[in-house]
């Protein structure tokens, strides 16, 4: 089972998600009809955060900012490398999660 499946079967298991499919490597994830995730398999996710949230992790190193206009709207990129971490991985799209289902 792919990086892409495991996310995605784990986060539809999260009350109020909604997936859109954009091909074969490319899906993106919605509560109340917001976007909160895109996933760029096999090397990325965009996924929104709570701005104090957002500049820890900057600062921490564990995601990059986004292009300046995403930036604004609280995107950043989670990079996944060649042995990403689940764990790891599901506990920050949970995190998005819980910031876009708190501004529906």
């Amino acid at each position: 089972m792919s990086l892409l499946h495991m996310i995605t079967g784990e986060m539809l298991l999260v009350p109020g998600v909604e997936m859109k499919d954009h091909g074969d490597e490319e899906v993106e994830l919605h509560v109340g009809g917001k976007s909160f995730a895109h996933i760029h398999s096999p090397d990325r996710i965009e996924l929104r955060l709570p701005p104090d949230l957002k500049e820890v992790m900057i600062h921490q190193g564990t995601v990059s900012r986004s292009p300046e206009v995403h930036d604004r709207e609280g995107w950043v990129i989670l990079k996944l490398g060649p042995r990403p971490d689940l764990r790891r991985i599901m506990r920050i799209l949970q995190q998005s999660y819980q910031f876009a289902s708190a501004t529906v």
